[in-house]
């Protein structure tokens, strides 16, 4: 696959030498990285970003990038990406990497500010929909398996699923099942991810992760399907922790445990998982009292519960183009657009790809490009930065760097 792609970018270097783009240059040296920085500790601040983001990306974003002009410039461009992040008094951590010759990771805000740890590439964060990402890529590795088909429909594995009959794999993967989600966008001046109003009452604290999981599932299979199955998008996290419990029913283990046996561990992502570690950071928001029961036990589970690092989160991407986990057939289609531009997981924009959301005080996003030139990862755990915005800044700024 790496050589293929090799063979076809040299000839595209070849037929714009004489102009002086679509050739990547490689330094001699390996991309440099700037010092992560970290500020002092202060309450976050919460007005809107400095600079506000342009609105005008295309459903078929492809971006190309002159890719000398970047190297050539790359302290220039370390800076500036440098000054956005502080000018917006984004806290977190961001990791952004294009071709092979700028590689830039900014650290910034506390982890923990009574034992005043700061945030580092290596602390951890719930990363929220990045979750539905390994979910689909566990359906698709236990499809290869035939331990299951993406066409399989929901009666096999749930028996009083109320739409079973009529829903497949596939449109849960696609967000076209119809079934309601079991979480909702609070109407609060501050709006929120939250369970629904009737889910929010009997999910608890002190429930067992099994509990919560099964006071869900009862709710989501309970569910009608609104509109015929495949035919409309509606974005539900229902979807994705009905897969969770595919999963298991097909691999016959816990889906955490099936998450870490065959991606975490061959991956070594070794601060990823699905339980709090210590190196979790503290969500702060100034703004909201409320208690975020998204991250409770058992609660986002296989749609939003995952948690991770920047340094694993690079690893699962450089994985995911290794065939680490899954292969190039499975790859594709997870990387196909279907309704509204939604793949197996992922939002897909022209060769970009994109996993965004917001839990709590938490905001995490992830984009990457199909040709591995360009990613981006950023996560953060103060209600006051938000890492798509930052991602769209990024871009803006980057533009004068594109063809």
């Amino acid at each position: 696959m790496r050589l293929i792609k090799g063979t076809i970018c040299a000839l595209l270097g070849v037929l714009c030498l004489f102009s002086g783009c679509g050739k990547e240059e490689s330094s001699s040296q390996p991309a440099t990285k700037p010092t992560a920085t970290a500020e002092p500790t202060t309450a976050p601040v919460t007005t809107a970003p400095a600079t506000k983001p342009s609105t005008d990306d295309s459903r078929q974003e492809q971006r190309r990038y002159n890719y000398l002009a970047i190297k050539q410039k790359s302290d220039v461009i370390y800076s500036k990406l440098g000054d956005i992040i502080s000018e917006n008094n984004y806290q977190g951590a961001v990791y952004l990497k294009i071709g092979n010759d700028l590689e830039f990771s900014h650290s910034s805000g506390s982890s923990d500010e009574v034992q005043r740890k700061k945030n580092s590439l290596h602390t951890c964060f719930y990363t929220g929909s990045l979750t539905k990402h390994l979910t689909a890529a566990a359906v698709l590795k236990l499809n290869e398996e035939k331990k299951l088909s993406i066409d399989d429909k929901l009666g096999k594995y749930f028996k009083d699923c109320t739409c079973g009959k009529d829903v497949t794999v596939k449109n849960l993967l696609t967000m076209t099942s119809g079934i309601p989600s079991y979480t909702e966008v609070s109407k609060d001046p501050n709006p929120l991810l939250t369970l629904t109003d009737d889910l929010d009452k009997k999910i608890d604290k002190k429930n067992s992760e099994k509990k919560n999981k099964s006071i869900i599932l009862s709710w989501i299979l309970s569910q009608k399907s609104k509109g015929k199955p495949g035919k409309t998008y509606a974005y539900s996290d229902s979807n994705y922790f009905l897969l969770g419990e595919i999963i298991e029913k097909a691999s016959g283990t816990s889906y955490s445990s099936y998450i870490d046996e065959n991606i975490l561990k061959p991956l070594g992502m070794n601060s990823s998982g699905f339980r709090a570690p210590n190196s979790l950071a503290t969500g702060y928001d100034d703004n909201s009292k409320q208690d975020v029961k998204l991250t409770y036990a058992g609660v986002g589970y296989a749609a939003l519960g995952f948690i991770s690092n920047i340094s694993d989160t690079i690893r699962y991407v450089e994985g995911l183009f290794d065939e680490r986990f899954i292969n190039s057939d499975s790859l594709l289609k997870m990387h196909t657009a279907y309704k509204n531009g939604y793949g197996y997981g992922v939002q897909i924009n022209g060769d970009r790809i994109s996993i965004s959301s917001r839990i709590g005080a938490y905001s995490a996003t992830v984009t990457y490009s199909t040709d591995e030139s360009e990613l981006y990862a950023a996560y953060s755990n103060y209600a006051s930065s938000d890492s798509e915005t930052l991602n769209t800044l990024f871009k803006d700024y980057l533009k004068e760097f594109c063809f």
